[in-house]
């Protein structure tokens, strides 16, 4: 239960940072304000509507694990901000930088959906699946209560870009951490079907 949780919470700590993704689009790239909303809907509303059926799907039909799920989207999601956060911005298109955004978006949309899914697999007994989500959902979504002042706070002290691009070197920290947490969950979960096999 507590390594589920400590996962669900660097899921909801990169999940803070995409908040961040159209002031620096504005920044970066001085895209006009229509643009920013058209943005801003196709990314808070539409990927989150595709985002929870993709990772359902996936985890369901292809993976059979939210962990394995989750694992191969914190390295995903790590390398982009890694990578996004190299690029010279200034010399690149408006386009690459929505695109690349959007699709870090994507995956971490696709993260909140199953986030919560890996009760069995981390063998929760079912007479206390309730309390145990209500403790996950605490923990989990704690960074929400501190995640955006921190953020915040960092852009203040770092003029331009480079404010953004620590935001973005943060966000990854948290999503390689998420990794090696799944890959010793995963670990965990084959030793004790091994015990019982």
């Amino acid at each position: 239960m507590r390594q589920k949780t400590n996962r669900t919470v660097f899921v909801y700590s990169v999940y803070c940072g995409l908040t961040y993704f159209i002031p620096f689009l504005s920044e970066a790239y001085a895209i006009p304000a229509v643009m920013v909303g058209v943005y801003g809907v196709i990314n808070q509303y539409g990927l989150k509507m595709l985002g929870g059926p993709v990772g359902g799907f996936i985890t369901d039909k292809i993976l059979h694990s939210a962990t394995k799920y989750l694992r191969i989207c914190f390295v995903i999601v790590a390398a982009s901000l890694v990578a996004f956060s190299l690029l010279p911005h200034q010399q690149l298109g408006v386009i690459l930088g929505m695109v690349v955004t959007l699709t870090i978006s994507a995956f971490v949309f696709s993260m909140r959906a199953v986030f919560f899914a890996p009760m069995d697999e981390v063998n929760v007994p079912r007479d206390i699946t309730g309390s145990a989500m209500s403790i996950g959902s605490f923990v989990g979504y704690l960074p929400g209560a501190f995640m955006y002042a921190v953020y915040g706070a960092i852009l203040d002290n770092y003029e331009g870009l480079a404010g953004y691009r620590i935001v973005f070197v943060i966000m990854a920290v948290f999503a390689v951490i998420g990794f090696f947490l799944s890959s010793y969950i995963l670990k965990v979960i084959k030793r004790e079907k091994a015990q019982k096999a």
